[in-house]
């Protein structure tokens, strides 16, 4: 079985859109951006990246439930979203196994309350760690596309 991956991150009119999930297989996943009471920030170490926690919506989820499911699967933290923010929406495209897949992710202001947790190992996860904001918005900034994108985002609302 061949698997290969092409991962191209890019801004989407939704004229566009529609012509690509009508052409490619859509995929839905959710993630947490979380804070801690003292303002740190959490980031997990995945396949030697620096990444969000995140993963596809399972059946009968709310993009909002998959985010809190997820979060805690992944780092063993339970969260809180943060209701007064929207989520940030990214999009990338990808070849699995001789397919193209179109996948929107959302992205979930939360907070947690303790910081301890435990990565999944099993999903690649090998750390986790809490960063202040700057180190955080550093980190991302040299992982995947789609990251950089939520990055430069915070940042923005974080500034206004």
């Amino acid at each position: 079985m061949k698997f290969s991956y092409k991962y191209h991150t890019f801004n989407i009119p939704l004229c566009l859109l529609r012509f690509l999930k009508r052409r490619m297989r859509w995929v839905r996943a959710a993630g947490g951006i979380v804070t801690a009471p003292d303002g740190s920030m959490l980031l997990i170490q995945r396949n030697g990246r620096w990444d969000l926690p995140k993963g596809k919506m399972e059946s009968g989820e709310t993009l909002l439930q998959a985010a809190l499911r997820e979060v805690e699967e992944e780092t063993g933290i339970q969260t809180i979203a943060q209701s007064n923010i929207q989520a940030i929406k990214t999009y990338h495209v990808f070849n699995l196994y001789g397919g193209w897949h179109l996948k929107q992710t959302s992205w979930f202001p939360m907070t947690a309350e303790k910081t301890s947790g435990t990565p999944q190992q099993e999903e690649g996860i090998t750390a986790i760690a809490w960063v202040s904001p700057d180190e955080w918005h550093r980190r991302l900034q040299s992982s995947y596309g789609t990251l950089r994108t939520v990055s430069k985002t915070m940042r923005q609302h974080s500034s206004n």
